[in-house]
């Protein structure tokens, strides 16, 4: 419908519908409303409104992360360099993937920085000898074999 409101019914057909509760009840969705309907004159005529629709899809019972995630559960006295990866994307290009050279001194420097996983793009080339580039790119390739040898 074109209401500005959600009345009992309403409600009970989101909650349904789109949210994929099962046994939902008028007076549970009566309660819904008189939680979260700021104002008196919605509650009294039990419709939420846009803003204590809003209130309701932000509250705690809405909410889709897990709680039991809120809580630390692994020592975090560690450097931060101990929980992420230091990773690498495009190592073997000078500039950027659309143009210029690669380098097999990307992965050189790359390692040196602490990188902890690096990216190799490997085609087959010619002869049958594996290829480091972009497929079907203007790229320079550097043969695979110098790649691994750094």
């Amino acid at each position: 419908s074109n209401k500005e409101y959600l009345d009992a019914k309403d409600l009970m057909l989101f909650l349904e519908a789109e949210q994929g509760m099962i046994h939902t009840t008028k007076e549970m969705c009566l309660d819904l409303i008189k939680k979260y309907e700021p104002s008196e004159q919605g509650r009294l005529q039990s419709y939420l409104s846009i803003d204590g629709f809003t209130r309701y899809l932000l509250s705690e019972e809405c909410n889709i992360f897990d709680p039991e995630h809120n809580k630390v559960c692994q020592d975090m006295n560690q450097p931060l360099s101990h929980y992420y990866i230091n990773a690498s994307y495009n190592t073997y290009l000078k500039e950027n993937d659309v143009k210029g050279s690669s380098d097999v001194q990307g992965y050189v420097k790359a390692l040196k920085l602490g990188c902890r996983s690096v990216e190799i793009d490997v085609y087959n080339g010619p002869n049958n000898e594996p290829l480091v580039s972009k497929r079907n790119n203007v790229i320079s390739p550097i043969t695979f074999s110098n790649v691994i040898e750094v």
